[in-house]
């Protein structure tokens, strides 16, 4: 009678270690962010954010500044672009402001 119950103790335990283990998630999914830049005939340069190849931002003209004027030049959008895509691998909100858009030689 003790070895029956030590038996049903144990499958009970491995059952129980095997729920735990598949349901909880120990391991953290692999995010990649990257950019790409794109042009349009109406505005000017832009810039689009991907994460696992998936488009979540696309900004077709500059932020933080009023109105919808696109970037002049593919550079001026790739250094915001990638300004961003470090603000999001440290942060969840990758806001730009007007200082940092003057930080990197960009006017309005």
């Amino acid at each position: 009678m003790i070895k029956k119950n030590w038996i049903y103790i144990l499958l009970a335990c491995s059952i129980i270690l095997f729920l735990v283990t598949r349901f909880t998630n120990n391991h953290k999914e692999e995010v990649y962010i990257s950019s790409k830049t794109f042009y349009t005939d109406s505005l000017g340069w832009g810039y689009e954010i991907l994460v696992n190849k998936k488009r979540l931002i696309k900004q077709d003209f500059i932020p933080a500044i009023s109105g919808r004027k696109g970037f002049v030049t593919e550079a001026e959008a790739a250094t915001i672009a990638k300004l961003v895509v470090k603000k999001m691998s440290t942060t969840k909100f990758p806001t730009i402001s007007l200082q940092e858009l003057d930080s990197c030689g960009i006017t309005k």
